[in-house]
């Protein structure tokens, strides 16, 4: 059972000191994924991560900004500062009932205000709340390293995603409909144009590599690697010493 799927009194009984906030989009992801990608992602590895940390979690968030898939319907944003002030409330709402640490996964690429809003919240509430954002985006690396998967093209709608969903909900992907493609342009160039204006189909990377296997390698090797980095994150903020007036 998941922490929402519990009474207030059972959660009182745990009394729990870490949240866990996992953080999606609602957005096109090419010809062969549905728009719910990555809140179903974030959805999966959210209970995969609370269990793993034996947090209090969060139903994942399924819209955050995403203004680099404009071009066709489906695809839902809010302002950056709308998406700082959203989270900025619900972890205070989390600090007021006596929660000590946050973890947030973000499990979509593009939430480039998330950085000063971790770092102002570590700066104004260390060592009383700490803060730490894991982007599962940044572990393609290491899993290409490992051999988990076979391409390390992907930005968006490639084959870990793809793959993901065919262990999550394989009734929703298409794969006689996946395109393989890796635009000639680097990632800030979306900051310029839609992703459209980059990839006709909406694809940065190669689905057709994505196996449902390959899926349940990545989720429960991201899983790992989020513990691993929220522990090694608190573990650092909690050395920290007084420094003259701050503790940040």
């Amino acid at each position: 059972m998941y922490s929402y799927q519990m009474t207030a009194d059972e959660i009182m009984q745990q009394d729990p000191k870490l949240a866990i906030i996992p953080v999606g989009s609602l957005e096109q992801h090419g010809p062969h994924l549905p728009i719910m990608t990555d809140w179903a992602i974030a959805t999966e590895l959210g209970k995969r991560v609370s269990k793993l940390l034996n947090g209090f979690l969060l139903p994942a968030l399924p819209i955050s900004t995403c203004r680099e898939q404009m071009g066709k319907k489906g695809s839902v944003w809010m302002e950056p500062v709308t998406f700082y002030n959203m989270m900025h409330d619900i972890i205070m709402s989390l600090k007021v009932q006596g929660f000590e640490k946050v973890v947030i996964l973000q499990c979509h690429g593009g939430i480039f205000i998330m950085t000063p809003l971790i770092r102002d919240l570590n700066a104004k509430f260390n060592p009383d709340l700490m803060v730490v954002n894991i982007d599962s985006c940044t572990f393609g690396a290491t899993l290409y390293k490992e051999g988990i998967i076979k391409t390390n093209t992907e930005l968006h709608a490639g084959e870990s995603e793809t793959a993901q969903m065919l262990c999550i909900a394989p009734e929703t992907v298409h794969m006689d409909r996946a395109v393989d493609f890796v635009p000639q342009v680097p990632r800030p160039y979306l900051s310029y144009g839609s992703i459209y204006r980059a990839s006709p189909s909406g694809v940065w990377g190669e689905p057709s590599y994505a196996t449902k296997e390959t899926g349940e390698k990545i989720l429960e090797r991201c899983a790992q690697l989020a513990a691993e980095e929220a522990n090694k994150a608190f573990a650092y903020m909690q050395a920290k010493e007084k420094f003259n007036y701050s503790y940040f």
